[in-house]
């Protein structure tokens, strides 16, 4: 099943101002200024280059729960974490990510140490989802392990 990605609209409406203005301003500048002050073309030209190069690292998003395992695309970035791999899906409220664009985030965590930060729109239907698929049982605001009896963790 496929979930798409939550988007803060506050978030979104401070990326888009971030890129116009990294975009107009030094083309503003270059055309402006006059005699030996004239900034070179480059100066105009290389936020429009970063932007076309970040833009594909953050966008398409969507996160979907296959039968071989939880599968997150994060821009060019495409993993698929097979669900013996996952130790514990929670929810957290750091600044850990600057490509998703919501303050909602779910800690997706591996046996192998890995830690994956999604925003998902659905967040219970998708934890739900994925506990079904896997021995993960449902804590407080996400999944995780069940408690061993003998040593409470």
């Amino acid at each position: 099943m496929r979930f798409e990605t939550k988007y803060d609209l506050w978030i979104v409406a401070v990326m888009i101002g971030g890129v116009a203005l990294s975009l107009v301003a030094p083309a503003v500048l270059f055309f402006t200024a006059a005699g030996p002050h004239r900034l070179p073309l480059w100066f105009a030209v290389l936020p429009w280059l970063i932007w076309a190069g970040v833009l594909p690292c953050m966008l398409p998003q969507y996160y979907e729960v296959r039968t071989e395992g939880l599968f997150i695309r994060q821009g060019w970035r495409k993993i698929l974490i097979p669900y013996a791999a996952l130790v514990g899906i929670q929810a957290v409220s750091d600044a850990r990510s600057a490509g998703v664009f919501s303050t909602d985030r779910l800690l997706v965590t591996t046996r192998e140490g890995k830690c994956y930060v999604i925003a998902v729109a659905e967040q219970r239907q998708f934890l739900d989802e994925v506990s079904q698929k896997t021995l993960l049982e449902r804590r407080g605001s996400g999944i995780g392990l069940p408690l061993s009896p003998l040593t409470g963790i």
